[in-house]
């Protein structure tokens, strides 16, 4: 079986993850982990020794683990997408389906900038293409290094998270139409760059659910181990993709409610 989460934000104060044990329900019977983007926080201070340890501990519990980057975690691999189920199903993290890549941010303006600039560095380069949209995301999500854990501490420093999260309300209606557009625009790169795909699969805007888009795509997002929505997880298995929701009880994070059923053809 094929396993899919993403968005643990390891290592940010925010994430429901306390104790990494709290993982292993959810790392039991999985032949194979793909850990979607934004495994670990690595914006503030994150130590190689730190990186080493997360690394260890799902090798040591998963015989096989992919690392895909995020824009949190862009060095976390060189791997930016994985394709499974010979190309029917497609996990990337997700900032790629936009092309201001984090448009609800409080630094979405120096992020188009960013883009903006890397393309004028090669002209020649086609932001369409998948590789090259890749290549500019993580070198904008290196950029964006030290910025301050606001919700690291009581509740005065999550009040102040909250305010630059949803003042002014631009960064809130910018967050509801992402939520809004990631199937379709989602799909649309899927349907150019990964034909095969029959289900895309991705985190970043932390709003789980599943979209039929077309007759013969669906997609897929994840939500993430941060409160309000939670997360859903996603497993593979033969001709079959099964939705599942993330349940958190006393014993740890595990699967729970079946969502949906996708066969693939």
């Amino acid at each position: 079986m094929l396993r899919v989460l993403s968005d643990l934000h390891l290592h940010d104060a925010r994430t429901l993850v306390r104790d990494w044990r709290q993982l292993e329900p959810l790392l039991a019977g999985v032949r194979t982990l793909v850990l979607n983007g934004d495994t670990v926080e690595m914006r503030h201070h994150l130590t190689p020794a730190q990186l080493d340890e997360i690394r260890d501990f799902f090798r040591a519990r998963v015989p096989e683990v992919v690392f895909v980057t995020g824009n949190h975690d862009p060095d976390i691999s060189a791997t930016h997408e994985h394709l499974a189920a010979g190309g029917r199903v497609w996990v990337t993290h997700g900032d790629v389906c936009f092309d201001d890549l984090t448009p609800w941010s409080r630094h979405a303006a120096e992020i188009r900038r960013a883009v903006a600039a890397q393309l004028a560095l090669d002209p020649g380069a086609d932001f369409a293409r998948l590789d090259v949209r890749f290549r500019i995301a993580r070198h904008v999500a290196r950029t964006e290094v030290n910025l301050p854990d606001l919700a690291t501490g009581g509740w005065g420093a999550h009040l102040r998270w909250a305010w630059r999260t949803f003042f002014p309300p631009r960064q809130v209606l910018a967050m509801l139409r992402c939520w809004r557009d990631l199937p379709s625009r989602a799909a649309a790169l899927a349907r150019a760059q990964r034909p095969t795909a029959q289900v895309a699969v991705t985190g970043h805007v932390h709003f789980p659910g599943v979209w039929r888009v077309g007759p013969a795509l669906t997609v897929i997002n994840t939500g993430s181990f941060l409160r309000p929505l939670g997360g859903h997880l996603v497993d593979v298995v033969g001709d079959q993709v099964s939705v599942r929701r993330i349940e958190r009880g006393r014993a740890g994070f595990h699967p729970g409610k079946l969502l949906a059923q996708i066969p693939l053809h």
